[in-house]
């Protein structure tokens, strides 16, 4: 009769464990201080990169770079995140606000270092819908969003842990 008690109660125990057992979510990153002036940063470069200039792709590379340039690794990994995105940017035609969204999402993706798995996913799938509605092919956005997982790879801090089964 004891062993039966036992037993439930660690089933029990176990399977309550196990219900709560998911990755927390992590803080998105705030844009306070300086940062409101970089994401516009981001939405002009994003604008030449549209019209064709020159460097605006190197300048695009250059303010991405800002936010991770301390990680190692980071560098190339925002540094093809610009490229793939002035490639499906190249020669579209958009109002500021969709520049200033882009740049947004763009800033978010190298600026978040704590989040979670769900997080980074749902941020693809941003990513994606914000491009696809721009009139971004979906093979291209493809590519953009394959380089977002690659930077949160790079730079996210959050790892799972080990009793985080979700």
């Amino acid at each position: 009769m004891t062993s039966r008690v036992t037993l439930s109660a660690v089933l029990l125990l176990a399977l309550t464990m196990l219900s709560g057992c998911r990755q927390a979510d992590g803080p998105l990153p705030v844009a306070d201080g300086d940062r409101p002036n970089q994401i516009i940063d981001i939405s002009r470069d994003l604008a030449s990169v549209a019209r064709g200039e020159a460097q605006a792709r190197t300048d695009l590379a250059d303010d991405l770079r800002v936010f991770i340039d301390m990680v190692p690794g980071g560098v190339p990994a925002s540094a093809e995140l610009a490229r793939r995105t002035s490639e499906v940017v190249a020669g579209r035609t958009m109002t500021d606000q969709n520049f200033q969204r882009l740049a947004h999402q763009l800033w978010t993706v190298t600026s978040a270092r704590d989040l979670s798995e769900r997080q980074i996913e749902a941020m693809q799938k941003d990513t994606q819908a914000l491009l696809v509605s721009l009139g971004v092919p979906d093979s291209g956005a493809q590519g953009v969003v394959a380089q977002v997982a690659v930077v949160q790879k790079v730079i996210n801090r959050r790892p799972r842990r080990w009793y985080e089964l979700f």
